[in-house]
């Protein structure tokens, strides 16, 4: 059963452009067990993001990773979480 991570984020500078997010994904996808990482803007200081992995066992395998990237790069730019939440798909549209 694939295994959601959703987050929401804020940027007290303004949310970073395309290509920083896109140079981010690249430092990190050979490092992942994700499947894929969508990051979509709100609107100037806002980001949400959804991170898609093969099951729960791999997201949970890959937490404390996940944590200390996001201190690293929070402690850089000074952006902060203000909601996640995580759980099991129901269903998947491409796959019914």
């Amino acid at each position: 059963m694939k295994y959601a991570v959703y987050t929401k984020w804020v940027w007290p500078n303004g949310v970073p452009s395309a290509e920083e997010m896109q140079a981010r994904h690249r430092a990190v996808k050979s490092k992942t067990k994700a499947e894929n990482i969508l990051w979509w803007q709100i609107d100037e200081n806002t980001h949400q993001s959804l991170i898609v992995y093969p099951s729960e066992d791999a997201a949970i395998e890959e937490m404390a990773q996940r944590d200390a990237m996001r201190k690293e790069t929070i402690d850089e730019t000074g952006h902060k979480m203000v909601e996640e939440t995580k759980g099991p798909f129901l269903s998947i549209m491409a796959d019914v």
